[in-house]
């Protein structure tokens, strides 16, 4: 495994400029990080490091572009899977152009390729031409959805995430799996929490009739249901028979269902989130009409 060292000069284009991959240790390269990716995407980190890690070139203390990895395993039909998404690809307006995301790629590419399963990211319209010059290949993903789903006499609980108690229930039943998906993401409650404590906090609720957690969302009466975690003997119709509008709503799938009887599968044609996959390692987006799960998204 070749190492990608940490705190060193790099020179692209006639300029100097210092290279981080540990910028959680630096806090005016963290501040400065956050400025960037609020400027660029509206977002900012309460913290990095570990399996999210930010890549950064930086001039004068300043982070000039950034390329972070992040490191999520999965399960693939009980086969455990290490994967590298690579997000959070930005290059502050003045820098552009001048090869600074280029290196960071490359470098990570030839870090990773060969010590993990495969490396994938997902892209903007923007930038469909930009990614295939490292050996990206663009894979199309496919979303199940099913109607017919009769709503339970019972209904799922709405979890109140900022409570100590629901944010250790759905950790408890997060590292249980998701027993309906061929697909599914573990051991990353980075990942978890910035969805259930952040993105999707009005989203996760809790079956006492069934023992998991589901994560859905209504959007214009139709139910997306992005995951669901716990042990459980129900049928995935039952599951979904707790979040249900009635038998002539669709309910859309954030996962690949196990099984995949009575549902249809769609391809994504969403702009933002076109699926990459490097040609390095697995790609079993070739074979399979698979998606990433929702909240595996960094």
């Amino acid at each position: 495994m070749k190492e990608l060292k940490n705190d060193v000069d790099v020179e692209i284009k006639g300029v100097n400029y210092r290279f981080s991959n540990q910028i959680g240790k630096d806090s005016n390269l963290f501040t400065s990080f956050n400025q960037l990716s609020q400027s660029t995407f509206g977002i900012s980190f309460e913290n990095v490091g570990g399996q999210y890690e930010p890549h950064v070139l930086a001039l004068e203390g300043r982070v000039c572009a950034n390329v972070a990895v992040n490191q999520i395993p999965f399960y693939y039909r009980g086969e455990r899977k290490f994967y590298i998404q690579l997000g959070t690809v930005m290059t502050a307006p003045e820098f552009r152009a001048q090869g600074l995301s280029r290196w960071l790629i490359e470098n990570i590419i030839d870090r990773w390729q060969g010590c993990c399963d495969g490396i994938y990211l997902f892209a903007n319209n923007s930038v469909l031409d930009f990614y295939p010059k490292f050996g990206f290949v663009k894979m199309p993903e496919y979303a199940y959805k099913r109607s017919g789903i009769t709503p339970n006499n019972s209904k799922a609980v709405k979890l109140q995430m900022h409570a100590e108690e629901s944010i250790r229930l759905v950790s408890e039943k997060y590292e249980q799996g998701n027993p309906f998906s061929a697909f599914y993401m573990t051991e990353n409650q980075g990942l978890l929490s910035f969805y259930c404590q952040v993105i999707m906090k009005e989203n996760v609720f809790y079956s006492p009739q069934y023992d998991v957690v589901i994560i859905a969302e209504n959007n214009d009466g139709q139910i997306r249901c992005c995951d669901i975690f716990g042990e459980t003997d129900a049928e995935l119709s039952d599951v979904l028979g707790e979040i249900s509008l009635g038998p002539e709503k669709e309910i859309l799938l954030g996962f690949t269902p196990l099984n995949t009887s009575g549902f249809t599968a769609q391809m994504q044609r969403e702009g933002d989130t076109t699926l990459f996959v490097h040609c390095s390692g697995d790609n079993l987006f070739a074979g399979e009409p698979l998606m990433f799960p929702v909240i595996s998204h960094a």
